[in-house]
């Protein structure tokens, strides 16, 4: 308890210095904003002052770290906070010490006013404010899952605990939606990089996505169902496809125009609607009109003009596509013939879970004709117990491994708990007193004791062995 509360001291000491570094930082901050254009000496001044708070809080950052990945403290959200915060002063400095190092009137400083382009820049801040929200969110999932297995420990100690369970089912509900709107978040980064999403669209739900973060483990918090519907991402996700689809398409009509141009133009329909139908994505797409009338025919009768008429159309549903070859199969190489041999015949030599066991001794079931001169293999006709008493003890272990099933075994083992020997269920042994056991209870017996080890074949002692007796093979042999 006095270590808690001295590491709980540390670290209310450690986040006062964090409160105060980061107002200082402010403070200079503001100041290098105010004289950036004014006196360099100062602004140098000021630029070092600021450097130097920095580095007090990467120190502070360092052990806040330290605490973070430490399993003593439980609640870590006060520490997180002030370790984003101080990497946000870090991103701040970043920026200036940039500034610093571009001399003002050098061919990359006298062009930076030039090269900042303000959509540019805007796609960049929100990318940035998109990447810190799914890192946010990523951490706040590995806390959660921190808590889940720590509270997951203790109900396996202590069951029945109620409360603990329903922490733990709450646990699991905010890291199920933490991870879609990281799913959802990213979709959203990729479009942005791809130009396919427009800036303004992700800002309207940068206030909504905040809320959440912030306020998402609130009894009161209430959750936008609603939040990306806007931004329409499965419609645009659907679209993109069907205009490779029609890239593809067209290039297939362009190939097959250019190498047959006698094939008729239903040939490649056909193989267009196979591809597509033969693709095995997910998802529900709109239905994509295949008309034959592409490339009017050339070679058409002549005769005179009759009625326009419809179209035929055929409506095939085009699942996304990966994979698909609408060209046909490739002849594989010498080199990839190869390989699927391989890997065929890698298939019907796949391993098998037992091939992982631990290999055990053959133990023969049936008597071997030739056996080392000091086995006394008792004739089939000697089935007295007095003449396996006569038996020396390597004999006995020796019939009871080899002879397996036999009668031979039965008297060999009667003949042993004659002589104190009992036998360990769990490790297949045979164990003996050495001494009398220093601790005798109603579920064990701990001592030093005598085994025979049939691995190695002999028999050695074993100190401080404690024999429970639930192993112990205590059938009365009659």
């Amino acid at each position: 308890m006095a270590d808690k509360r001295k590491l709980q001291g540390e670290i209310d000491r450690c986040l006062k210095k964090v409160t105060e570094g980061v107002e200082q930082f402010e403070d200079i901050w503001q100041k290098v904003t105010l004289h950036n254009a004014a006196n360099a000496n100062q602004k140098e001044k000021y630029e070092a002052d600021l450097k130097k708070e920095i580095k007090k809080l990467q120190r502070l950052r360092d052990q806040i770290k330290t605490w973070v990945a430490s399993n003593e403290i439980k609640d870590k959200r006060q520490l997180v906070e002030n370790r984003k915060l101080i990497e946000t002063q870090m991103e701040r400095f970043k920026i200036v010490e940039r500034e610093t190092k571009t001399k003002a009137y050098s061919k990359e400083g006298l062009g930076l006013a030039q090269k900042v382009d303000p959509a540019q820049r805007e796609k960049e801040e929100v990318g940035n404010w998109l990447t810190n929200t799914i890192d946010t969110l990523n951490m706040q999932v590995d806390q959660f899952e921190s808590e889940v297995e720590s509270l997951s420990v203790q109900t396996r100690k202590k069951k029945g605990d109620k409360e603990k369970q329903d922490r733990i089912e709450e646990l699991k509900r905010f890291i199920e939606k933490h991870r879609y709107h990281i799913r959802m978040l990213e979709t959203i980064l990729r479009m942005l990089d791809n130009d396919t999403l427009p800036v303004d669209s992700i800002r309207k739900i940068k206030d909504d996505v905040e809320y959440y973060m912030d306020s998402s483990q609130d009894p009161d918090f209430e959750e936008n169902e609603f939040l990306y519907d806007d931004l329409d991402l499965e419609e645009l996700r659907k679209w993109c496809f069907v205009v490779v689809f029609v890239a593809i398409l067209t290039l297939l009509i362009l190939q097959r125009t250019v190498i047959t141009p006698q094939e008729p133009l239903s040939t490649v329909k056909s193989m267009a609607e196979q591809a597509a139908l033969g693709s095995a994505m997910e998802g529900e797409l709109p239905l994509l009109h295949l008309t034959t009338d592409i490339f009017p025919s050339t070679t058409a009768p002549p005769g005179p003009p009759s009625a326009p008429q419809q179209p035929s159309l055929s409506e095939v549903s085009i699942p996304p596509s990966l994979g698909v070859c609408p060209l046909g199969p490739v002849p594989l190489s010498k080199d990839q013939l190869y390989q699927q041999a391989m890997q065929e015949s890698a298939w019907t030599h796949m391993p098998h879970p037992s091939d992982s066991e631990r290999i055990r001794q053959y133990l023969m079931r049936n008597p071997c004709p030739t056996l080392p001169f000091h086995h006394q293999v008792p004739p089939p006709h000697s089935d007295s117990v007095e003449f396996y008493q006569r038996l020396s003890t390597e004999t006995l272990f020796f019939i009871f491994y080899y002879l397996e099933g036999t009668k031979a075994q039965y008297l060999a083992a009667k003949a042993l708990k004659k002589q104190s020997w009992r036998f360990h269920t769990k490790y297949m042994m045979w164990f003996q007193r050495h001494e009398e056991p220093k601790t005798i209870t109603d579920e064990f017996e701990q001592g030093t004791y005598i085994y025979f080890d049939y691995e190695k074949w002999g028999q050695r002692k074993k100190e401080g062995f404690t024999f429970e007796y639930r192993y112990l093979e205590d059938r009365d042999l009659q």
